[in-house]
Formats: structure tokens, sequence, C-alpha cells
């Protein structure tokens, strides 16, 4: 700092945006970033310095550069296997079946093919984050939308005995939006909403205009809850709180409706439930006239 300090009373003009590694007292690291303009204070030269902590700001670039960095060698790695995965499994499912119609009684071809169907879907999760497919987006409903989910995760609401109660405003702005994509965050939330109620319960959707050009989305259950811990990794490849999960679930809802240039947001409490939040901007007059493609 000694040093900047120089440099400004030599070349007699202001210093911005400076940054220091600093430690407190205590012995903490913390970084602080400083604008410093030379004065005259009773006649001798004398910096100003006036600035902030940006620890945590800078903390939060650091770990969105490790989540690029993670979705780009997961891209990579995505790539090159996902193909060479299915192309066998296609040959695999086609043999188990075929052995299945021979020997109808036996229950393990049924697991062994559930297993396989599995397996497909986490290839197919692999290729949307390896090369997302270019998407239309139209001007849509999202009442409709959920309830087209609703419909159709019905049998497994009923299985596990819970029900879903949907609120909305009766009002509720339009989006713009690929609807697909969207049915297939829906059914990734309340598939997760479901597992985690193994008691049964009731899953409450509430739609909201939120008056700032946005509508919100809210799913929230009563199931066993997230710890503080694992609710910041939320949404990393790989990192999930289910015995079966490879994480990449959640990972291409966030990257959905980051595509709509929405957020999702998860609040949790232990043993008493989970809330995510989706924040979507609302359709304006330009976009109620056309169709958008985004690739």
């Amino acid at each position: 700092m000694e040093n900047e300090n120089k440099d400004c009373v030599r070349k007699k003009r202001p210093l911005s945006h400076i940054e220091y590694k600093m430690k407190r007292v205590d012995g903490s690291v913390f970084f602080y970033e400083a604008s410093c303009l030379a004065i005259k204070l009773n006649g001798n030269d004398a910096v100003l310095s006036i600035g902030k902590d940006v620890t945590a700001s800078k903390e939060e670039t650091m770990n969105l550069l490790q989540k690029s960095e993670k979705l780009a060698i997961l891209g990579e790695m995505s790539a090159g296997i996902a193909h060479e995965i299915r192309n066998p499994l296609t040959s695999i499912k086609g043999f188990i079946q075929l052995a299945k119609s021979e020997n109808p009684k036996n229950k393990y071809f049924e697991i062994v093919l559930s297993e396989i169907e599995r397996i497909n879907s986490i290839v197919g999760e692999l290729l949307f984050l390896a090369k997302p497919t270019a998407d239309v987006f139209l001007v849509k409903d999202i009442r409709s939308i959920i309830k087209d989910v609703v419909t159709l995760i019905h049998t497994q609401l009923s299985l596990h005995n819970i029900q879903i109660k949907e609120v909305y405003e009766w009002e509720m702005p339009m989006i713009l939006c690929e609807e697909k994509r969207l049915k297939q965050v829906f059914i990734n939330l309340l598939q997760n909403a479901i597992e985690a109620m193994p008691e049964g319960g009731y899953i409450s959707i509430k739609g909201t205009s939120l008056g700032d050009g946005n509508i919100s989305i809210e799913i929230i259950d009563q199931g066993v809850g997230i710890s503080d811990e694992r609710i910041s990794t939320l949404g990393e490849p790989f990192y999930t709180t289910k015995e079966k999960g490879t994480g990449l679930g959640l990972m291409t809802c966030y990257k959905i409706i980051e595509s709509h240039n929405g957020k999702l947001i998860f609040q949790s409490e232990l043993n008493k439930g989970t809330k995510a939040t989706i924040i979507f901007p609302a359709a304006t007059q330009d976009t109620l006239l056309g169709t958008v493609s985004k690739g």
C-alpha cells in the first residue's frame, strides 16, 4: 500500500480500484479495494484513501469461476462419452426385452429395464448440458404448463399419498418460454418434492405477479428438508442429496431457468420442508407479437 501512496503523490492524479490483501488483528485475511487521492495536509503531501471490504464479492466471483470451469469440463466430457454410451445401451435394452418376452415370469428383467431407463435418462441430461438444442420461445400461460405437469405426475402423487394445492393470482402475466424445457424443470422439482415426503402430505404451488415486471412460482413441500451446507451446493454437477442421484437434474433446471433469464432459489429447513422459487420476466408488449429462437 505504501508504494501506491507514493505513486499517487508522485503522479499527482487519483488512483482508483486498487485491491489489497490484508490481515485483521485476529489473523483472518480479507480483501480491500481502495481509491487514493493526493492532497495537501498542513502544507505536507498526504494521501486520502477511501475503500471498502470486497471479500464477499471476490469469493462470489471465485465461486462463479469454479462453477464455470466445472461446466466446461462437464460439457467436454459429456460430448465425448454420451453417444458412445447410448449406442450399446440401445442394443442391451433390445436383447433384455427379447429375453423378457421369452420368459415373462422372471421379475429381474423389469429391474434391469428400469435401471437401463435410468442410465438413458442420465445420458440425456449429459447430452443437453453438452450441446443444448435450439429452442423456440413462445408466449405461454405458466399456469397451463404447470397444470399439464400436475396431470402428468398424478399417478405418482396418488401412490405417495400426496395432494397438490395450486393458488394463482387472478391475472397472471404471460411469459416467453420454451414449453417442453419448462415442463422438464417442473417435473424435476415436483419429483424431488415427492421423494422428500415418504409419509405423504401436501405440496403447494403459488403463482404471484411481483409488480416489477416479473412473476414468481413457489413450490413448497412438507418434506425432510435440506441443510444449509447442502443448499449452497445445489445445482453443482455430481453433488446430490439423493442416494442414487447424480446432481445433473437440478443442474439442468438451473441451466434451463437461466436460458429464460430467470432465477431459481431454494430455501429449506430440516424436517419442515423446502421452498423452490422460480422468478421469470413477464412477457412484454414486443414479445407478445412474435417468436424468439435461442440456441
